[in-house]
């Protein structure tokens, strides 16, 4: 996939996740689907804080540093501590959108000799920028498929309380 197609579904994930909330209520925002996982709220939440410590630390490092180590976060750790299930969602939502507009901000200005720098992710190995830009593809479109499967169960009253 070319960088100009993913940098296009990054930007657009923020209303892409709006959409899915649009028309749900309040309570349904802090359910989850059968089976487990995030809530809405708090998958805005994982995002926000993926998007700002984790791809806005790791593409700030790769361009700034000789082949960083890159540490992975715990989304699920984050979640508890942070009690995301208490937090808002629309506040979540709206920094989620304004970290990653600032990260595709700075993969919009990179040069190719940048996609090409490198640095080693925990449990990934060796990423260039390039790469880094397609984990966040992968990621955002994991948890779009997660909401889309979420807001079923709740149209279909299916999900249970959070």
């Amino acid at each position: 996939m070319e960088l100009s197609d993913i940098i296009a579904f990054l930007e657009e994930t923020p209303a892409a996740v709006r959409g899915l909330r649009d028309g749900l209520a309040a309570d349904d925002l802090r359910m989850r689907a059968e089976g487990g996982g995030f809530s809405f709220v708090e998958t805005v939440c994982h995002l926000r804080d993926i998007e700002r410590e984790g791809y806005g630390v790791r593409i700030e490092r790769i361009l700034g540093e000789e082949v960083p180590s890159l540490p992975d976060l715990n989304g699920a750790k984050l979640a508890l501590e942070r009690r995301y299930s208490e937090q808002g969602f629309d506040d979540g939502l709206e920094a989620f959108a304004s970290a990653r507009a600032h990260n595709l901000s700075a993969l919009r200005a990179a040069t190719d000799e940048q996609l090409a720098r490198r640095g080693t992710l925990e449990g990934a190995g060796e990423v260039t920028l390039a790469r880094l830009a397609s984990l966040m593809y992968e990621h955002d479109r994991g948890h779009r498929e997660e909401l889309r499967h979420l807001r079923e169960q709740l149209t279909a009253g299916r999900a249970v309380r959070a």
